[in-house]
Order: structure tokens, then sequence, then C-alpha cells
């Protein structure tokens, strides 16, 4: 018993002598429990005392082969195969430069020991990592590559951390490779932070392989490459590789629940959204605010307001960011006047306006032209100093243009701290819109002065102000500028081009340019269609309608409104007859501006009969419908 509770220590006590030495059986001491005691008692002081006297021991020379402190401070100092760890100071050896390694540790490795600061030196990569000091990390690891140190699946993530904050894409490929020769693709850590890496570089198609190659992917793999593709708004690739989590039987954690929620909302599927409402309930996600206020804001994105309007009312707990929601849901929606309730019910529920508030009143003001309430927010706005700023600001200028007072809305851009695209369109869009042409090309001068690149969206707002002969000129140096600066136009501003040139006279340009579209739509053909019933043109525009009709383009009420104009000013009764009968197929008779049409080509036709059937079944009654029955019946009808 005393041999192996001494075995670290010299000898202390001598052996007791035999008293049979002929005898070789073992004999059985019998001690009492004092007398034990007292011995184990004994053995410790004597223990006790020799470690004392070997720390007293002054150390000896040192060799070449063992090389060492002068003046070690402890026992721990002498020791060769210590750690980082074990050392005083340890703390500062991120600030020390790499030592040499010694003769000895040399001739240990060779003899196939193990390496004593292998887990120190992934340590200190770790803690680099941690530390943010990624030229470090990524130095630390080529030493530790160069000594022979094999490759660890725990210092890997910090090396991938390291590239991605380096922002060097050819050393996290150079990384991968060594991943690839050491076999570690298939690790779960390992595999996820690569992925996770390549996907801050954007390169997805990378971080799908490397997530592909995951043996067994979990819940934060899954929302890794999940993550990337919602973060890069490649909504239907999120949800397939949501789905493909689903079929694996990996639940999906709040993040994951988030991300599908969104990406349901941003492809319009409502019924995609519901199965991830039914999922959040069941999951017990219930009293999770940041799921309800996806729910909402997926409703609304996908137009059932009356779904969006139930969620919110069912949470248990609102904060600030569900009452924007649900507020930003109503203006996408269109419902500007229940938005700017919505935010009196905010109030009086004890919530304060914050700046996301502020921008859709002010988006509301504006859908709505209300320059009452418009004023109340810019005042707001001035008081809490914050109608410098960007978003704010344009949204004010947005409203004073809608409202026509173009002086305030300039006074608004002015004052604004800094302007981006969307700022000066508002301010441009509110000069076309106010038919004010010079101060929309002058805009127009500065915006690129300031060097704010216009767009295809930017050209169609000024080849609106342009739809007359005076300003022909001035259309076609538009036409030109976008030519050199837009590569491929798009439909909108194309079809606009052809509304310029048809309303200008040139109806051959106009019918040029629609023949070079790549792509048409329906108000590309009325657009086309106008133009030749305001160049008084019956049979080509009767052409272009029979056109319109080969192609598998269905009309809508502004193609036949055109063609009942035509009719109405050339007299066509053949064609208007058609028309007519086409309307009553088609179950589009009971349309007033339509039976207005009728009426008055009818008359024009001299018609009177068919002029008084047609207003006998008008129901709504405005300036237009009176002006039409003063036609057929005359005064008399006041």
């Amino acid at each position: 018993m005393a041999a192996c509770l001494l075995r670290p220590y010299p000898q202390g006590l001598p052996p007791r002598a035999d008293p049979n030495p002929a005898s070789h059986q073992p004999t059985r001491l019998k001690w009492s429990r004092r007398r034990r005691r007292r011995h184990i008692l004994r053995c410790v002081a004597s223990s006790t005392a020799t470690l004392q006297r070997e720390l007293l021991v002054p150390p000896g020379p040192r060799t070449a082969q063992n090389p060492g402190p002068a003046n070690p401070r402890n026992l721990l100092e002498r020791m060769p195969g210590r750690s980082v760890a074990t050392v005083p100071g340890a703390a500062d050896l991120l600030d020390e430069r790499p030592r040499t390694r010694r003769k000895g540790a040399e001739e240990q490795n060779r003899s196939g020991a193990p390496k004593s600061g292998e887990k120190s030196r992934s340590a200190t990569v770790v803690a680099l990592a941690h530390a943010g000091r990624h030229a470090e990390v990524v130095e630390h690891f080529r030493r530790m590559r160069m000594g022979g140190v094999p490759v660890s699946r725990f210092v890997l993530p910090s090396v991938f951390r390291a590239c991605v904050g380096l922002r060097d894409s050819r050393m996290l490929r150079g990384v991968h490779a060594l991943v690839i020769k050491c076999s570690l693709c298939q690790h779960v850590v390992v595999g996820t932070a690569l992925a996770d890496a390549y996907v801050d570089f954007a390169f997805l198609d990378d971080a799908r392989k490397v997530f592909d190659e995951i043996r067994e992917p979990n819940a934060v793999s899954w929302s890794v490459i999940i993550g990337g593709y919602a973060r890069s708004s490649r909504w239907a690739e999120a949800w397939a590789a949501f789905s493909a989590m689903q079929l694996s039987g990996v639940l999906p954690n709040v993040s994951v629940l988030v991300m599908g929620i969104q990406a349901s909302g941003a492809l319009g599927c409502q019924v995609r959204g519901k199965q991830m409402h039914a999922m959040a309930v069941v999951l017990g996600f219930g009293m999770n605010a940041t799921v309800w206020n996806c729910l909402i804001d997926m409703y609304g994105k996908c137009g059932s307001m009356e779904s969006c309007r139930r969620v919110f009312d069912t949470m248990i707990s609102r904060d600030q960011v569900s009452w924007n929601t649900i507020i930003s849901s109503y203006i996408r929606l269109g419902l500007c006047e229940e938005a700017l309730d919505m935010i009196v019910q905010m109030q009086e529920s004890g919530f304060t306006i914050d700046r996301f508030t502020l921008g859709s009143g002010v988006a509301a003001c504006a859908h709505l032209g209300d320059i009452d309430n418009g004023c109340a927010f810019h005042g707001y706005l001035i008081r809490r100093a914050l109608d410098t700023d960007v978003i704010r600001g344009t949204a004010l200028v947005d409203i004073y243009g809608k409202c026509g007072n173009m002086e305030r809305a300039r006074l608004v851009f002015d004052r604004m701290d800094e302007r981006n695209y969307v700022s000066w369109d508002a301010l441009l869009s509110g000069y076309v819109e106010n038919g004010l042409v010079d101060s929309a090309l002058d805009t127009f001068r500065q915006m690129e002065s300031a060097d704010i690149k216009p767009n295809q969206h930017t050209f169609a707002n000024l080849l609106r102000i342009c739809g007359d002969r005076r300003y022909k000129e001035y259309g076609r140096q538009i036409h030109g500028h976008a030519i050199r600066v837009i590569n491929q136009m798009n439909v909108v501003l194309e079809t606009e081009l052809i509304d310029m040139y048809a309303k200008c006279g040139c109806i051959e340009v106009a019918q040029l340019l629609f023949i070079r579209m790549n792509e048409r739509n329906l108000i590309s053909w009325n657009t086309l269609l106008s133009g030749y019933v305001v160049d008084r043109q019956p049979v080509a525009t009767i052409n272009v309608y029979r056109q319109m009709e080969l192609a598998c383009i269905r009309p809508d009420r502004y193609t036949l409104a055109g063609l009942l104009n035509l009719c109405r000013f050339q007299g066509l009764l053949r064609y208007g007859k058609q028309i007519h009968a086409r309307l009553i197929k088609t179950g589009s008779e009971m349309n007033v501006v339509l039976q207005t049409l009728l009426v008055h080509m009818y008359f024009k036709c001299g018609r009177w009969r068919d002029a008084h059937n047609v207003c006998t079944l008008i129901r709504e009654r405005n300036s237009h419908v009176y002006e039409a029955f003063f036609k057929v019946y005359g005064y008399y009808l006041i």
C-alpha cells in the first residue's frame, strides 16, 4: 500500500525487516485503524520533504543538448514538453514571433513521439481568428504547414474566416484544395464553414458543391445554403433547398423557418406561406415575434390583407416591427387611408413613431396626394431633424410633386444631406407630371452633372413630356442619348418611344420601332393602335387590330375604346357594330366609358334609335354621359 502511494517520489522510510526470512509465504499484516492512519501520514510527510529538497537544488550547467532558462522559477520551466498553456504569460504568446525549433525537439519528433506544441498552435490560430487578426491567422497556419503540423478540422474554420476577412478568394480556393487532399470535405463542421465562406464571396454554385459533399448536414448547414440563396434573392432555389431539407428529415430552426416564409412571400405563393404558417404553429414558434412579423409581411406580399390582419390581431406580443410591417403591407396593397388609421392606432397603443413609420406615412400621403397630412408629417420630421434624410426627404419630394407644389419639392430636395437616384427621379417625375418641360430638362442635366447615371425609367419619364409636336426635337435627342447609354432597351422604354413618335406625327418611325421590338405586350399594341387612330388611318388601325388577334393578344377596354373612337370620327358604322357585338360577347357592354363612346358613334352615324337603346342601359351618370344625352335628346332632357 505504501509503495503504491509513494511511487512517484523517492522512498522516504526503510522497509521493515522480515521476521521470518526462511518463509516464502506472504504474511498478511493486521494493523489497527489508528496505526494504518499514522503510517500514511508519515509517508506523506516524507514525500513532501523530499519534493521540497528537489525544488531547492540549484540547476546544473546548461548544455547544448539541454538548453533552458538560466534561473528557472519553478519546476515547470525545466519540463522539456511543457505547453504554452502552462507557461506564465501565455496570454502574450499572440504578440511573440515564432521561435526556432530546438534540436532536442527535432530528435523527439523523428523518434515518432507526438509534437508538443500542436494543440497550443491550434489554440493560437483560433484565438487570433476570434480577435479578428486575419493576416496573423494565415501566417500562423502557413508556418504550421511548413513545420509539418497536420491539418486539424478545428483550425480550418478559423482559416476560412480569415480568408473571408481578407477578401482573398484565391487563398480560400487553395485551402479548399488542401481540405480535399486531407479528405475533410465530408466533415459537417469543415464543410459548413467552407460553404459559409463561399456564400460570403457570393460564389453560390461553389457553396452548393461543397454542401453536397457533406455526409450528414445539420440544421446549421442547411441554414447556410438557404441563407445564401435568400441573400442573393434567388428565392426559387432557396425554396427548393428548404423542401430538400424537409425531405431529409431535418427540422428547421427559427432562422431557416423565417427564410422559408420570406421565400414564400417573395415568390407570391400563398399556399406555401400557409404551409409555413402551420409549421410555425406545430414547431412551437407561436411566441416568437420575428416569425409572426415575417408571416404578416408574407401575407401582405401575397395580396391577402385579410390573412395579414388576422395574423396581426392574433399576435400575443406585438412590437414596433409588427406595427411597421402591417402599415407597409397596407401601403403595398394601395390601402393608404387604412395605413394612416393604423399609424393613429399605433400611437394610441403606446408605441412611438420611428423613422420607418414616418417613411410609410409619407409614402401613404404621396399615394393619396394628401397635402395636409403630408405637411403634418413634414413638420414632425423637421422637429426631429429627420427631414434631411434621403429616404424621408425623397418621400416628401414625391408628396409635393404629386400635389403640384414643386417649389416646396425643390426646397426639400435642396435641404437633403445626400441624394441618390431615387431622389433625382422623384424630382424629375414631379416636373413631368406638372408639365414643366424646361425644369425637367434642367433637372436631367443637373442629374448627369452630379454623376448620377440615368436608367431606362429616367428616359421613359422624359419621353412623357415630349409627346407634342413642339417638343419633337427634344424627343429625338433623348432617344439618341438613350441609345448611347443603354445597351438593351426594355419594353417600357420602347413603348414610350412609340407613343412619343406617334403623338408627334411620326407614325412611320413608331411603326418601325414596333417592328424591331424583341418583346411586345398589350400596352405596346394599344400604343401603336392609338397612334393610327390619332393619325386618322382607319385601314391601318383595323389591320393592327387583326394582327393583334392573330398574335393571340386579347384586346382590353382600352383597345376597344380606341377602335370606337376611330369609328366615331370616321363614321365607320360597320366596324362599330362589330365592336359592339364584341363588347356584348365579352360582357363589357356595361362599362360606362365604352357605353358613352357607343352613344357618340351611333349619333355620328345617324343611328338615333341605337343611340337611344344604349342610353337606356347607362346606369352611372357623369359629365361625359350627360354630354352624350344632350346630343341624343337635346336640351329638353334637363
